[in-house]
């Protein structure tokens, strides 16, 4: 799968999206790209740090991809990195409405905590 449709994968494939402007998850069934693969579910979540502003936007998986093959590692990778940009654009426009702060971008969002406790 070419990088430029993983967007639009993770748009076929959200299996729930549930975010406010205090952070939320995302699950994406990634079955298709990983059939020997139990419970391929991926994801990404984001904490509300307080103060009107969200935490790094953190990518997660229901399986171990040690256990992939070196191909299948570089497109959970680069998949993985994929869904955190999709959920922080989606996540961050809505902050932005309420918040100016959080008008920050991806690279600037990486650097801040995952969460505030």
């Amino acid at each position: 799968m070419a990088k430029t449709n993983y967007r639009q994968y993770i748009e076929d494939h959200t299996l729930d999206c549930d975010y406010s402007r205090r952070g939320g998850t995302l699950k994406v069934d990634v079955s298709e790209l990983f059939p020997n693969v139990e419970d391929a579910v991926m994801g990404a979540y984001q904490n509300y740090l307080g103060g009107g502003l969200l935490g790094a936007v953190i990518g997660a998986a229901q399986f171990d991809p040690n256990e992939l093959s070196q191909k299948d590692q570089k497109v959970f990778f680069e998949l993985k990195e994929a869904i955190k940009q999709y959920f922080f654009h989606v996540t961050n426009e809505e902050a932005t409405e309420y918040d100016e702060r959080n008008g920050q971008s991806y690279e600037q969002n990486k650097n801040m905590p995952a969460s505030a406790y």
